[in-house]
């Protein structure tokens, strides 16, 4: 397994969940690995993890400068920049628009919408030619989440986002395409990660279950490759077709 031998990624959101497992997977399939996070101890923990030829950075996406330094960092160590996934956010605690208040919203924004923006702007002048961008999203960027509406906001923003920079990435020779998990399995919902297995033995979702977050990684693996060259611009959903059918009816129930 080497598609990405000789190839240079960059994970944001890399201590933990989808993003661990795609920094282990990139590394696993030959690429040298910069693994992003605002928890630098953890991001250090994959590195040691992967056991040779990743690296830690330390970022706070919401911030600019240091989207600028996480890649320069990647330019420094390693000369380019082949692969961006764009995957660190934060959901925060609401239950419905009564628990959202603007200190939370003004939060989620800066964190998913505007973090995105940053990691986008800081990676497109450097990206390789036959590079590629991978940006998580939500399937809370497809429909409503009346749960946590800024969430859905923020994640409705970077569909909107990413299809609007696929001229700028074309430009350059890349693609950058969206990714749109439903329920995952990660410590972002209290579940601990798991070790990374073959994906052939990855086991089949079932209608409207739980992913795992190797289940989300894989799919980024294969829009980061030469094999999704004919995608670009997109925002793939991943859902075990949760939003591909009507909810099932509950019928009321008789006297």
């Amino acid at each position: 397994m080497a598609r990405f031998a000789g190839k240079v990624a960059l994970v944001t959101g890399g201590a933990s969940g989808i993003g661990r497992a795609a920094a282990i997977r990139f590394a696993q399939e030959g690429a040298t690995v910069f693994v992003a996070d605002l928890n630098l101890a953890g991001a250090e923990a994959v590195v040691a993890e992967i056991g040779g030829g990743a690296h830690a950075v330390a970022v706070d996406i919401a911030d600019a400068a240091s989207n600028r330094a996480m890649v320069d960092a990647v330019i420094a160590g390693a000369g380019r920049l082949d692969i961006a996934f764009l995957n660190a956010g934060y959901y925060g605690a609401a239950q419905g628009l009564d628990t959202v208040d603007e200190a939370l919203f003004d939060r989620l924004i800066a964190i998913n919408l505007k973090g995105t923006f940053n990691g986008i702007k800081a990676v497109q002048p450097v990206i390789a030619q036959g590079g590629a961008v991978v940006v998580t999203a939500s399937a809370a960027g497809v429909i409503g989440h009346p749960d946590n509406p800024a969430y859905s906001a923020a994640k409705h923003g970077i569909v909107g986002l990413v299809k609007s920079c696929v001229t700028a990435f074309a430009e350059k020779g890349a693609r950058i395409n969206a990714i749109c998990p439903g329920g995952v399995l990660t410590p972002l919902i209290g579940v601990a990660d798991v070790a990374i297995i073959p994906p052939g033995d990855l086991a089949r979702v079932p209608l409207r279950g739980m992913g795992s977050a190797q289940h989300v990684a894989e799919v980024a693996l294969w829009l980061a490759s030469p094999e999704a060259g004919f995608v670009n611009g997109q925002a793939q959903v991943l859902d075990a077709a949760l939003l591909s059918t009507f909810a099932p009816v509950m019928l009321p129930v008789g006297p």
